[in-house]
């Protein structure tokens, strides 16, 4: 999400968590990516990949021919992924928009993710939006991942 407010970072994936689906929905998006010539990399198998999903795995999806960008797709399967989607915020991209996790929460997460890119992204997250975010709602998060932020300078 760095990325999205100006950070220059390479990635190779995005993020996307949805709500549990069904099988049958599952099948219409499968069918769906591969007419746009997306497939999975996972498998090529339809009932593994769903099952996967249901087990609080992630699949991946990518144009056919590339591994490099994709799309990461998870099924909500926790208390914060369920905070994640219902708090999301709303990003208008000119005509267009996308929805992103609290930045309270991807701050926290990216410190309990802690590598060196990551730690960074939480700093850079944090010096843009230290102004306007909540901040009882960051340190509830930072204490449920068990994490810490002042040796960053975030808190």
């Amino acid at each position: 999400m760095a990325i999205l407010f100006g950070r220059s970072r390479g990635t190779g994936d995005v993020d996307i968590l949805i709500e549990p689906i069904s099988y049958g929905r599952f099948f219409e998006l499968y069918g769906r990516a591969e007419k746009k010539d997306f497939y999975f990399m996972n498998s090529t198998n339809l009932d593994t990949i769903y099952e996967m999903l249901i087990k609080g795995l992630a699949v991946r999806v990518a144009k056919k021919d590339t591994v490099i960008p994709n799309i990461e797709i998870k099924f909500v399967k926790n208390e914060i992924d369920r905070y994640s989607l219902d708090n999301r915020l709303r990003v208008v991209l000119g005509d267009n928009h996308v929805f992103i996790s609290p930045i309270e929460l991807q701050i926290a997460y990216k410190l309990y993710l802690g590598s060196d890119k990551d730690i960074d992204d939480a700093v850079y997250l944090w010096e843009i939006f230290k102004n306007h975010i909540n901040k009882n709602r960051l340190y509830y998060f930072m204490r449920k991942m068990d994490v810490e932020g002042s040796k960053y300078g975030i808190g």
